[in-house]
């Protein structure tokens, strides 16, 4: 059962709520990874048109769309998030990786908007930018533009999320992600101001699998990067041939809690991912991760 009608899943997602709060991918996402939906729209039950939010999370490796964006590294993010009449939010992050300079790794700039037609259908669009340090594309990520759109069905039992996503870089790749979870609230304490809510999630990721990689020339094979980088650059007397097909790409399991306190949250979200191909030159993320996060309502 929805709360709300966005999760930065979610990419449940991605850096925490707040830096992902506009993808839908989710937490192994991105990002998104991660604070819940439901916990950000309890805080926003107001009648005013404008909110601000602050947040801070951990992370004990970031997972979105089937890869490691941190380096299989914990990151520390940061972020704040400009909503309007609860519908459409703009948000500004930035993440540290645990003993890598410079201080700040990479941020992003994102924008979503959601609506809701009926009590069992809603919809969801987002749009976001990750740019990255220059001396870590190499290493981590090359900067990149990520597109959602996401519709959502309530089934009262069930709600059923159906996200439709692109990376945007030197290549396009599009993903396809089906998610169900169920959400439960606890009753309200410390004087009605408090409560405790639990969002279990199960989802499937479909996108581009590579089938074959095959070296013409030279001295060294290379596999296809991870959807946030772009390819390795070959030696100049080295050709390729690639082959890839549409496929899934991975499960994950998550259990998002979040303890909510009139206009602050803190949440634990572990989740456990099970890939669905294997890439010996990029090993896919599997098992468990934990992402923690914090945010306050500032108006």
């Amino acid at each position: 059962m929805k709360r709300s009608l966005i999760r930065y899943s979610g990419l449940s997602a991605l850096f925490l709520a707040l830096p992902v709060i506009c993808l839908n991918i989710s937490g192994q996402t991105d990002p998104s990874s991660f604070q819940s939906q439901d916990s950000l729209k309890a805080a926003s039950d107001h009648k005013g048109k404008h909110s601000l939010y602050a947040g801070a999370g951990y992370g004990s490796n970031m997972i979105w769309l089937g890869s490691t964006i941190s380096g299989d590294m914990p990151y520390f993010s940061a972020a704040l998030t400009y909503g309007f009449k609860n519908s459409l939010y703009i948000s500004a992050s930035a993440s540290h990786l645990k003993g890598m300079d410079p201080f700040v790794a990479f941020g992003s700039l994102s924008s979503s908007y959601s609506h809701t037609f009926n009590k069992w259908f809603d919809i969801s669009a987002s749009l976001a930018g990750y740019k990255t340090q220059k001396d870590l594309q190499d290493t981590l990520f090359s900067d990149f533009g990520y597109v959602n759109f996401t519709a959502g069905f309530d089934w009262k039992i069930l709600y059923t999320r159906l996200s439709l996503s692109s990376i945007v870089s030197d290549d396009v790749r599009g993903y396809i992600q089906i998610s169900n979870s169920r959400y439960f609230q606890t009753g309200e304490f410390f004087n009605g101001n408090a409560f405790v809510s639990f969002n279990p999630e199960i989802s499937m990721l479909s996108g581009e699998i590579i089938k074959i990689v095959v070296t013409a020339t030279g001295i060294r094979k290379y596999g296809l990067s991870p959807p946030f980088r772009h390819y390795r650059k070959n030696p100049a007397n080295t050709t390729e041939t690639v082959t890839s097909q549409f496929g899934i790409m991975d499960f994950e399991f998550s259990l998002p809690v979040t303890f909510n306190y009139k206009s602050f949250s803190l949440e634990a979200e572990p989740c456990y991912i099970i890939p669905a191909h294997k890439n010996s030159q990029y090993p896919a993320p599997k098992g468990f991760s934990l992402y923690l996060s914090a945010y306050i309502k500032i108006f």
